[in-house]
């Protein structure tokens, strides 16, 4: 980037860093996540998850298996802090309406496991405008 000075005067956000690169097993683990969900196999979506959060990813799959079959997903959106990553996903399928989830991956005993998760089928913010 060029150098722009004295940069009280400069507005906007400035680079401070280079951007981390995301690591490959987390976002293997986000689809792994995602596909377990479309496929509404609770016990792989526990296996994926931090025994505190559980309840919460049985009330979503259930959720999901409501709303209808899904045979398409996405990562939306993706953001790092502190070395946990929230990941936005969305399933989609030919007849159902779209399933938009955002949950939390972090490291735990060596594997990437999600800490939060929630439902954001029904819900306006700015990410679902």
């Amino acid at each position: 980037m060029p150098d722009l000075g004295f940069r009280k005067n400069v507005m906007g956000p400035q680079p401070i860093a280079e951007r981390a690169p995301t690591p490959p097993e987390m976002l293997e683990a986000a689809n792994q996540f995602l596909d377990a969900l479309a496929r509404g196999e609770v016990e792989e979506l526990n296996a994926l998850t931090v025994e505190n959060s559980r309840d919460e990813v049985n009330r979503l799959a259930e959720a999901a298996r409501q709303t209808g079959i899904y045979d398409k997903k996405r990562i939306i959106a993706l953001a790092r802090i502190n070395r946990h990553y929230w990941i936005k996903g969305e399933l989609t399928g030919a007849d159902t309406k779209r399933f938009i989830v955002q949950f939390r991956l972090g490291e735990h005993g060596g594997r990437w496991k999600v800490w939060d998760v929630i439902n954001l089928t029904n819900a306006r913010s700015a990410w679902t405008r």
